[in-house]
């Protein structure tokens, strides 16, 4: 098979060259690899022709919108991470005969880090302390203790169970509020099941966990915000869409709430005018929730879903009816 990548970062080309072109090469398939955004849509899909199967980092963005339909034999999107149909039609692919694969799951304990990681920085306003001492200055300011504290996690798919079994080990209480419910997977968990409303009213501490979808953009809304307490911290590893960001935002500017988190934005790179930098108690990360050692696998997991599909025994395929 001939496979392009069109979405390439310099970054990710070492980890590609060992994990996936090689192998890829070994198996009798050649990867492009080309470091180029999706400015051009028109130039985007002129560089896919003639390609079999595309390897999509989507660092940069979904693919184009009249991209699928515009690559005639195409026959596979292999998509590097979990949420595959928030960067693929889906749909679409299916009505062309083009299968897409992912890497589920992928990553879930090294984003679960990530939040408890941010719960802490906000918590002990760990980033505010390293800019006093860098600034020469001596002022000690009071944290929160999490032992004892109310964790409210936001969905309990792979990332949210791992942040729900790392905060009930650091001796928090755990509730948790998932869209549907699943009694035999909330059974194992260390924590009790609540209405979204008591999620906000009661935790301490809240960590959203929710793909992005029609159903659950906009979820975490004004109103339930306005139900945090005044000690309460909120970390986003999601994404931005289920959060109303300028609801939240405003209640850092009035010191509603404790401090908040973000991992994920509206778009990536942030315009930085978006954003309140000057706020102490809003700790930014630039997306790396995932991005640890071990994660790194996720790369030559999508390789394999070539080999794979290549061979006939295609696996990890999306399906729009899941979604």
């Amino acid at each position: 098979m001939r496979i392009v990548c069109i979405d390439g970062e310099p970054q990710y080309a070492d980890i590609v060259r060992r994990d996936v072109i090689e192998p890829l090469r070994a198996a009798g398939h050649e990867l492009d690899w080309f470091e180029e955004r999706f400015a051009d849509e028109e130039a985007t899909i002129a560089r896919a022709q003639g390609y079999d199967a595309v390897y999509i980092i989507a660092d940069q963005g979904p693919l184009p919108q009249d991209f699928l339909a515009g690559v005639p034999g195409l026959k596979l999107v292999s998509f590097v991470g979990t949420g595959a149909h928030r960067f693929v039609d889906v749909a679409e692919a299916e009505r062309l005969g083009i299968t897409v694969t992912n890497v589920p799951d992928f990553a879930s304990r090294s984003v679960a880090e990530h939040a408890i990681a941010l719960m802490f920085a906000a918590a002990r306003r760990i980033p505010e302390g390293d800019r006093i001492v860098r600034a020469g200055e001596w002022a000690k300011h009071q944290g929160l203790k999490l032992r004892g504290r109310t964790l409210g996690v936001v969905g309990t798919g792979a990332i949210g169970r791992e942040v729900i079994e790392m905060g009930h080990a650091l001796g928090m209480n755990v509730v948790f509020w998932n869209r549907t419910e699943r009694p035999e997977v909330e059974a194992a968990l260390p924590g009790r099941r609540v209405t979204l409303e008591e999620l906000f009213t009661e935790s301490d501490v809240v960590s959203l966990h929710l793909t992005h979808t029609p159903e659950t953009e906009g979820l975490v809304s004004a109103e339930l915000l306005g139900r945090l307490k005044s000690s309460a911290v909120l970390v986003n590893t999601a994404r931005d869409e289920i959060l109303d960001r300028a609801a939240l935002f405003a209640l850092l500017a009035e010191n509603r709430i404790f401090g908040a988190a973000l991992d994920v934005f509206e778009s990536e790179p942030p315009e930085l005018s978006s954003l309140p930098l000057d706020q102490e108690n809003l700790i930014l990360t630039p997306h790396i929730g995932f991005h640890t050692d071990e994660a790194d696998e996720v790369f030559a997991i999508a390789g394999r879903n070539i080999i794979a599909f290549a061979n006939g025994t295609p696996t990890n395929v999306v399906r729009s009816a899941d979604h």
